[in-house]
């Protein structure tokens, strides 16, 4: 974060309350200043690759180009589907998912975490106007079922102090980490600043796939418009760009937006979610030829006429 007039000072307050909120919902919050890494050498890369919209599976190293603040990189390794994930849920437990949504809700969550593999690890997050680690990582996807039957919906959304809980919760997870948020709302009710948020995601190697009940197709020309228009003016007018919050923040992690139509849809938007996410090649390399702290863009690109590239804009060290 930079800048410290009013404004920024106040961002800073309101970052620290919700350090203290960390501290109470009883989990360490070193998240916050994490560095991006796959160790102490090397960066990982999620990256997806489509073609027509379908993943395409297959490729090798020799397959992709990485740049680094515009410096071409060795890729030591890709690995695709090998690798154990440890996903994040965090769902939207606001009174406006009382009843039917509720439990059309909780039963994706559990169909989504029996898909899971014996070696993959969970961990819970629900969110209203508080915001609960239920099931803390790594945990056994057999953890899942009970700790949901004890979520109930009520109060406003804490989307911002949520998202960020969760991004804390990194330090604890293993292997490849998912986070897939659900909400059916813009937040009401955060202490902290979304600006500061996405700071946070620039500095974690999580990937961020959201799905929702609202909003234009997020593949469309009007969304794609959103998503830059809410990225250029974010820093300066984030009340402006609620609903932008999401897209956002998914584009910076490198995931993706999907809309579910209703909520009886949601059991195949979190299997997609996931089966999409274990689709996706892992690139790492060992930067050379760039300062190793600061702001990393990255460019990824791949062999081949059609096909489309989906990694994270880059990351601070």
């Amino acid at each position: 974060m930079t800048g410290c007039g009013p404004a920024a000072r106040g961002r800073h307050r309101l970052l620290a309350a919700g350090l203290g909120l960390a501290s109470v919902w009883g989990f360490s919050v070193t998240g916050v200043g994490q560095t991006f890494r796959i160790s102490v050498d090397a960066v990982a890369v999620d990256v997806l690759v489509t073609r027509n919209g379908r993943p395409v599976l297959g490729l090798t190293a020799d397959d992709f180009t990485l740049l680094d603040n515009d410096v071409p990189q060795q890729i030591e390794s890709v690995l695709l589907e090998d690798v154990p994930i440890t996903l994040l849920l965090v769902l939207d437990t606001s009174g406006s998912v009382v009843g039917a949504p509720l439990a059309q809700l909780l039963m994706a969550a559990e169909a989504v975490a029996e898909a899971l593999r014996p070696d993959d690890r969970v961990g819970l997050v629900t969110f209203s106007h508080n915001v609960r680690v239920v099931v803390e990582p790594p945990s056994l996807p057999a953890s899942l079922p009970d700790a949901l039957r004890r979520v109930r919906a009520t109060g406003g959304t804490a989307l911002y102090d949520a998202t960020f809980a969760a991004f804390a919760l990194r330090e604890r997870t293993v292997g490849r980490t998912l986070m897939l948020v659900f909400s059916d709302g813009d937040d009401t009710t955060s202490w902290l600043d979304p600006r500061d948020v996405l700071n946070t995601a620039q500095r974690s190697d999580v990937v961020v796939y959201a799905v929702n009940l609202a909003g234009v197709a997020p593949d469309s020309w009007q969304e794609r418009q959103g998503r830059r228009s809410a990225r250029r003016w974010f820093v300066a007018e984030p009340h402006l760009f609620r609903g932008q919050y999401l897209p956002v923040l998914a584009e910076e992690t490198g995931g993706s937006v999907f809309v579910a139509q209703d909520t009886g849809r949601l059991r195949a938007a979190f299997a997609r979610v996931v089966d999409e996410f274990r689709r996706r090649y892992l690139l790492t390399y060992a930067p050379t030829g760039v300062e190793l702290s600061g702001w990393h863009e990255l460019d990824v690109r791949v062999e081949g006429r059609g096909r489309d590239v989906q990694a994270r804009r880059g990351y601070l060290r």
